[in-house]
């Protein structure tokens, strides 16, 4: 492993960790490992290294701005996603992301179903499409506005999903 991806490794695993416990990616983390890569990079490729980083920082930024923009995650896990591209570049950040929206996908499913609400949730869908199916009483079976919000500390899908880039590759 080069030096690169053993800072993104490390991270990754304190981002986790922390997103984890606190349900938080902090600024101090994300902030100081975007610019150790670019300051890295620009000092080892000179201009092209930090267009490099820059451009690994943008890709990292774009995968996960419009599920932030939509309320799906906080603005941490976009910087980590930004800070980790810087380290590892555009390319590998777009392969790692495949993988971070398997791992992100899977662990929503089992929030969703370990939740004490999946029952009610079932039961709803079930009474809309029912009613949608009768053409009567559409508004019965919405949503309530109660339901509580299921909390996924995506920086964890993020790094599980770099980890494994790093182990088997890139699916695209």
């Amino acid at each position: 492993m080069n030096l690169e991806t053993i800072t993104a490794v490390m991270v990754l695993t304190i981002a986790a960790y922390i997103d984890w416990k606190e349900h938080r990616v902090p600024n101090w983390l994300t902030f100081g490992a975007w610019g150790c890569a670019l300051l890295y990079h620009g000092m080892v490729g000179g201009w092209q290294g930090l267009q490099w980083s820059l451009t690994g920082s943008g890709v990292g930024l774009a995968t996960l701005v419009i599920p932030y923009l939509l309320r799906g995650m906080g603005a941490g896990d976009v910087k980590l996603m930004a800070a980790v591209g810087a380290w590892v570049g555009a390319l590998a950040t777009l392969q790692a992301f495949v993988w971070i929206a398997i791992a992100g996908g899977l662990m929503g499913l089992y929030s969703i179903l370990r939740s004490r609400e999946v029952k009610a949730r079932f039961q709803t869908v079930w009474r809309a499409g029912l009613n949608l199916f009768q053409f009567q009483e559409l508004d019965r079976g919405a949503p309530s506005l109660q339901q509580g919000r299921i909390l996924l500390p995506y920086g964890v899908p993020i790094a599980f999903g770099f980890y494994a880039y790093f182990l088997f590759g890139g699916l695209i």
